[in-house]
């Protein structure tokens, strides 16, 4: 993630300050008239593209331009193409980057820009409290929550019933199951195949933390606690995994899905988020009814909440834009109800309106998962769904917790090794002003 140092940092401050003062009689456009262009890296799976022509209709003085843009570059270029005149007037950014963009001086106060409304509605009665404090930094609201990610376990459900293995509830089960299902395929002449998916990275490793009732920070945020007894015993965990029959897949691997991997067989379970419902569909429809999601099985000790991790992508608009009327009539229109659940059937992703995540209760069943009702699985466990810390660090924190699960699952240090050095790093990253 992009983390300029202090002198990239003075300097993008003041050019973000400089373009903004070029239209900053607050807005020169009228909010019916304007021409603004949006940056979506949600790829061909995109909710938002489909949106536009209903929204240019509905607003015929405004015209909208879609770029289509990967998630790395939407971060490495939202600073300096806005500072420079060239960046968007919506963007689709994570929600773990709205601290540190929004410490710059890069996002336009929603407040302000909203006069506290969304399709007006107050803000407070559109989101939940979790939304609510996912959009907001230093108590002022900075982007809009357009979808959620949590995870849930998918199992190939076909292999797991023809196994006679049931569908873990706890993590002792999960490696219990994996270990059988590895064993099996290896007996039956499908060596290294069925396997779980080890994704190493820090919102996995988060997951299982947060299952154990750990934290990645204290209560200030200004000190690292992930590499606890918790933390340990997580990617302690996450790391015997791999070896009871799953198949390490990293960034060296490319597609971060695995599909090519699920495709042949050597991957039949994995933890993910919702948007996988819509992966598997359009990459292996060959697969249909195989397939199965369960809540991630529970590694917490006894007693501990049934937590885990929160992610997702919200709709930000820079303060640098001309256009922030304009911008922020598109990005109410996404979220209506009609849009959001756009957010299910195209990205398979959960929505973040509270009239649309009820709305997952009157969801059908899905043929593709066995007539099991997905949205459902994922409505559980965003409701018990941490986000990231919010503090303008975090793309090195995430780095340094990246390297320590890497390091271990590779086996070059023990889990207690690992993340004691990303622990004494961290805290000296946010000791630092």
């Amino acid at each position: 993630m992009l983390v300029p140092g202090r002198a990239a940092h003075l300097a993008l401050t003041v050019a973000v300050a400089a373009a903004a003062l070029v239209g900053c009689d607050s807005q020169r456009e009228t909010a019916d008239s304007a021409t603004i262009t949006v940056w979506d890296y949600y790829g061909s799976s995109t909710p938002i593209k489909p949106a536009i022509s209903a929204f240019e209709t509905a607003h015929p003085g405004i015209t909208v331009r879609h770029v289509e843009k990967e998630y790395d570059d939407v971060l490495a270029a939202f600073g300096p193409d806005s500072a420079r005149g060239a960046g968007p007037d919506v963007a689709t950014l994570d929600l773990t980057w709205l601290s540190s963009m929004a410490d710059k001086g890069l996002l336009a106060d929603l407040d302000d820009v909203s006069g506290g409304k969304i399709n007006g509605r107050d803000i407070e009665h559109v989101y939940s409290s979790t939304a609510l404090d996912a959009m907001t930094y230093r108590n002022r609201y900075v982007a809009a929550p357009f979808d959620f990610d949590t995870y849930a376990l998918y199992y190939r459900a076909d292999l797991l019933k023809t196994q006679k293995i049931d569908v873990p509830d706890t993590w002792a089960e999960l490696r219990d199951a994996a270990r059988k299902l590895a064993a099996a395929a290896d007996e039956s002449g499908q060596k290294g195949k069925w396997r779980v998916q080890i994704a190493p990275d820090t919102s996995h490793f988060a997951q299982l933390l947060f299952q154990d009732g750990g934290a990645l920070l204290d209560a200030s945020g200004r000190k690292a606690v992930f590499a606890g007894p918790a933390g340990v015993r997580a990617l302690t965990a996450y790391r015997d995994l791999l070896s009871d029959g799953g198949i390490y897949w990293g960034p060296e691997k490319g597609d971060s899905t695995g599909m090519d991997a699920i495709k042949d067989d050597r991957i039949a379970m994995f933890i993910r988020g919702p948007y996988m419902t819509g992966v598997l569909k359009d990459g292996v429809p060959d697969q249909s009814g195989k397939w199965g999601v369960a809540q991630v099985p529970a590694l917490g000790t006894p007693g501990a909440e049934r937590a885990g991790y929160l992610g997702g992508t919200a709709l930000g608009i820079p303060q640098a834009s001309t256009s922030k009327k304009a911008a922020w009539k598109f990005v109410q229109f996404t979220l209506r109800m009609e849009q959001q659940r756009g957010v299910v059937d195209q990205a398979g992703a959960a929505p973040t309106t509270n009239e649309a995540i009820l709305s997952l209760e009157l969801a059908d069943v899905d043929p593709f998962f066995g007539d099991q009702t997905p949205q459902l699985v994922f409505l559980d466990a965003l409701s018990a769904g941490r986000p990231m810390p919010r503090i303008k660090q975090w793309a090195q924190v995430d780095a340094l917790i990246n390297k320590a699960v890497q390091d271990t699952l590779q086996g070059k240090r023990s889990p207690e090794a690992a993340l004691a050095e990303a622990a004494a790093e961290t805290d000296k990253i946010l000791a630092s002003p």
